[in-house]
């Protein structure tokens, strides 16, 4: 993930005396506003996968992350919500539908359960919503 998004990344106790008998660990995530996003989001699929429900009881924090922080001052995160058998049309054979998306649109792109993320700017994610919508013509 680190090298695809070119960060670094680390886990991380905050505060004396931290003990390791939580039921989450703190995740740093160092880089540019584009790559931090990129690396979250891939981590955040990954353990809604394992932890179904998770994204749910984050969804505002992670959605207004970062909103405002780029050099346009238009970053932001918007989503879409998907049905079984649209998220697998989405996704494509090994990630490839959603590749693809990524790279025409220029916006950050992830599914986190059966939500599609899309962080960029104004511009990138309104083209990402677009060629989404065209996919399902």
């Amino acid at each position: 993930i680190e090298e695809e998004w070119c960060t670094l990344m680390f886990f991380c106790e905050v505060g004396a005396g931290a003990n390791r008998n939580r039921d989450y660990e703190k995740l740093a995530i160092f880089g540019s506003v584009r790559g931090r996003r990129g690396a979250e989001l891939k981590v955040l699929s990954a353990v809604e996968t394992k932890v179904p429900g998770y994204f749910d009881k984050i969804r505002d924090e992670v959605v207004s992350r970062d909103k405002g922080k780029d050099d346009t001052g238009t970053w932001g995160t918007d989503t879409m919500v998907f049905q079984d058998d649209e998220l697998s049309y989405a996704l494509g054979k090994q990630g490839g539908t959603r590749k693809k998306l990524e790279r025409s649109s220029e916006a950050v792109i992830q599914y986190v359960g059966h939500t599609a993320i899309f962080s960029g700017t104004r511009t990138q994610r309104k083209r990402a919503r677009e060629y989404m919508k065209w996919l399902f013509e």
